[in-house]
């Protein structure tokens, strides 16, 4: 462990030496941007005082100046006795100990002037050169209120302010005062500031120092610094104050850098003193680390690599209370609690939060061992039935608790080895039978198991399923195409209304097909593959038909003749819906005025969706559709299902209502089927009921449908509506209907659906085609 020990105060010394390194130019670094700041500190300061106490005595002559200017006395001996003027121009000069004062009259002459001249011996007044003669800058006087200037006179420069002097508002002359800029006010400037301060003036293209702080032995380096050199070790600070006629007044403030800095450099070897004494005692730490360190690091390096390599049961043992025997404590709890969260990581990506069933990731596991082992076995793809409408009415909420409860039930059903759960309303099933008449009694199974009703406060709700089975490996041995298999199934299901259906190959076909109707459906109603046909509706009372129902086809040019429960789905599923009912509606009309001229009055119905009924523009349409057709509203019938009222009902009815009121005949069609209730019924603005024909067709055998029919017949009458069965298929169904009070029928026994040439044949057959009757409501 010498050699371990030795290592580790080598690199802690190495290290320890490269961040004192660091640490070193890092202040160093910082010392030289410190001073700069201090500097351009230093500067800013010296740059922003100068500024305001050249201001504040711009300001302060203003004011005495101003105040000067009102003062009575001068107003009165202005332009009358110069030795008294004079003498009152002294005495305000001395108020403020001003440089210079002027008047000017108002003909623009100087009519006094007294300059303070200073000198080592003594300090005199004396009248100025100027006094007597023109005002050197007559456009100063053209202004109206106080203004000062730079006034040069006899090779000084002066800080001068001008007033005008009024009576009322005529102004009969100007007073101004001026301040010298000499050494004096360098000096001053150099005492508050700190800085060596020179003025400087510009007349022509060069620089001229007028006044400067320093002492004569610096003047030479005062003319460096005013001509724009930077002597070295000085800072400079040059600044433009102002330009006055064609010339330039500015300041130069300097100084060494050394005194800027001065209090810095007493820091920086305060600095290398601590970084030394840091080393120091950073190299005895070092030692002192590496010592201790080597003797338990050999066991927490093992238990490392055995957490590595996946094993978390062995602990270390905790050999002393120091820190490394803390920190092997605490290993040993980090190394349960990573195990625990593994555990509870694996778990949860391997199973459905809601259930706690396998999920799909698992189920993708499963199959392929069953696939490795090239077992047999067959995947059943559950999907729940109106799970949907239950978590839209009663809140998904309850829908969970439902799937927990069907997730329940489903494992203890016997015969299947996996229950998955892939989310939602969906469920695999994994099973080793193969054959036809098992797999049946397994499906029997899962619907005794799912046929108890759940219990939900007042409701007792009734679950059922629909199933898609998929063998392996008879129907492929590629286990995502069997889930794939399994899942056509399924959805062969749902589109048939089956509770169960085994794969085969035509269900490929199918899909097949679909996706090809998917894509051509968007061009079948441009290049006018739709056609209309014609079912007969019979007047149970006369026994004359007043009625047909259009229902639309779809010639395909590759499959032929579409059935429309295979592309009426398609247009509702891709938006062109409204688009097939305007064609349906607009062809009936067509086709009501061909058979008018024909002298057939016939009452055609066409169906409408609940997708035309949310149709902002639908009734404009049908409206405007009638009126360019010249037909009567009542001359047609429009056929709602009970879903699409469903769907939303005061919408609906609204639509409806308008429709009514327009003249149309309105039929509720399949009335049976959906789910709309007798108080929604009450509402409806229709004229007749429609009965389903799934009630109709098996009349003769079937006691419970021919109760159904005769309440539905009694309850239409009762309401004041008419009723129309649809699905006769024999005579005995027929004159059933008509026994108890059916209006009207329609079905294959009195006509199957034809195109217009056929059915206008099948008319002129008929008995009493030449007393037809008028088709209305």
């Amino acid at each position: 462990m010498k050699s371990l020990q030795n290592k580790i105060f080598l690199f802690f010394v190495l290290l320890l030496l490269v961040v004192q390194s660091i640490g070193l130019w890092t202040v160093l670094s910082g010392k030289q941007s410190q001073e700069e700041q201090e500097i351009a500190h230093r500067l800013a300061t010296a740059k922003t005082i100068f500024s305001e106490l050249y201001d504040s005595r711009r300001d302060y002559l203003t004011a005495f100046a101003r105040t000067a200017a009102k003062d009575y006395g001068i107003k009165q001996i202005f332009n009358e006795d110069s030795r008294s003027l004079l003498v009152a121009l002294n005495n305000h000069r001395k108020r403020i100990d001003a440089d210079m004062v002027m008047t000017i009259n108002e003909r623009g002459i100087v009519s006094g002037q007294l300059l303070l001249l200073r000198d080592e011996a003594e300090v005199k007044v004396r009248k100025g050169a100027e006094t007597d003669s023109l005002f050197k800058y007559p456009l100063w006087l053209k202004k109206s209120q106080p203004q000062a200037h730079l006034y040069a006179l006899n090779g000084a420069l002066y800080q001068l302010s001008l007033s005008p002097i009024k009576v009322g508002v005529k102004v009969i002359g100007w007073i101004g005062f001026g301040f010298q800029i000499d050494s004096r006010l360098a000096k001053r400037y150099k005492m508050i500031t700190g800085l060596e301060t020179s003025f400087m003036l510009n007349q022509g293209q060069q620089w001229k120092m007028i006044a400067s702080s320093a002492e004569r032995q610096q003047l030479s380096l005062v003319e460096q610094i005013i001509k724009g050199e930077s002597p070295e070790h000085y800072i400079v600070q040059r600044q433009l104050i102002t330009e006055f006629g064609n010339a330039q007044f500015g300041v130069a403030m300097y100084a060494l850098r050394a005194d800027l800095v001065e209090v810095l450099q007493g820091r920086w070897w305060q600095i290398l003193f601590l970084i030394a004494l840091t080393l120091v005692l950073s190299l005895a730490g070092a030692y002192f680390i590496a010592a201790s360190i080597t003797k338990p690091i050999k066991l927490l390096v093992q238990q490392v690599k055995t957490v590595a390599s996946g094993d978390y049961n062995q602990a270390i043992k905790q050999f002393d209370e120091s820190e490394l025997g803390q920190l092997a404590k605490e290993f040993n709890v980090m190394q349960t609690a990573v195990l625990s969260r593994e555990q509870a990581m694996v778990h949860l990506a391997n199973h459905d939060p809601l259930t706690d069933l396998p999920n799909r990731n698992m189920l993708m596991t499963e199959l392929a061992k069953l696939a490795h082992h090239e077992s047999q076995f067959s995947v059943y793809h559950l999907n729940l039935s109106r799970l949907t409408e239950v978590n839209d009415t009663l809140g998904h909420d309850v829908g969970d608790k439902i799937i927990i409860e069907v997730a329940a039930r489903l494992v203890k059903v016997p015969g299947f080895a996996n229950v998955f759960h892939l989310g939602a309303d969906e469920f695999i099933l994994l099973s080793e039978v193969h054959r036809d008449i098992d797999q049946q009694s397994l499906t029997n199974a899962i619907e005794t198991a799912l046929e108890t009703s759940y219990e939900h406060r007042n409701f007792s709700l009734q679950m059922q399923c629909r199933i898609g089975i998929a063998n392996y490996p008879s129907h492929s041995d590629n286990v995502q195409r069997l889930l794939q298999m399994a899942d056509t199934a399924l959805h062969h299901t749902r589109k048939n209304r089956l509770q169960l259906q085994i794969y085969t190959a035509e269900l490929e076909t199918n899909t097949v097909e679909r996706l090809s109707l998917i894509n051509d459906f968007k061009n079948a109603v441009s290049d006018g593959q739709l056609e209309l046909h014609y079912q007969p509706k019979l007047d149970l009372s006369s026994g004359i038909v007043t009625h047909m129902e259009a229902l639309v086809r779809w010639r395909h040019p590759e499959f032929g003749l579409v059935p429309p429960d295979n592309f009426i789905p398609i247009a509702e599923q891709t938006g062109q819906i409204n688009a097939l009912t305007h064609w349906v509606f607009k062809a009936a009309v067509d086709q009501y005025n061909l058979w008018l001229g024909q002298g057939i009055d016939l009452n055609i119905a066409v169906n409408i969706s609940a997708q035309d009924l949310r149709n902002p523009e639908f009734f404009d349409y049908i409206s405007d559709t009638l009126k360019t057709a010249s037909v009567p509203a009542n001359k047609l019938t429009l056929e709602v299902t009970e879903s699409a009222v469903v769907d939303d009902p005061e919408a609906a009815i609204a639509v409806l209502q308008k429709f009514k009121d327009l003249g149309f005949c309105l039929s509720i069609d399949d009335y049976g089927t959906g789910y709309s209730s007798l108080a929604q019924l009450k509402q409806l603005p229709v004229h007749e009921l429609k009965i389903d024909k799934s009630f109709v067709q098996k009349l003769e055998m079937d006691n419970d449908d021919r109760i159904i029919v005769r309440s539905t017949i009694e309850l239409a009458h009762n309401m004041g509506l008419t009723v129309v069965a649809e699905g006769i298929e024999d005579e005995f169904v027929l004159n059933w209907l008509a026994e108890h009070g059916c209006e009207k029928a329609q079905g294959y026994f009195i006509s199957r659906p034809q195109p217009v040439a056929q059915m206008n044949k099948w008319l002129l057959q008929q008995k009493g085609f030449s007393n037809l009757k008028e088709g209305r409501c």
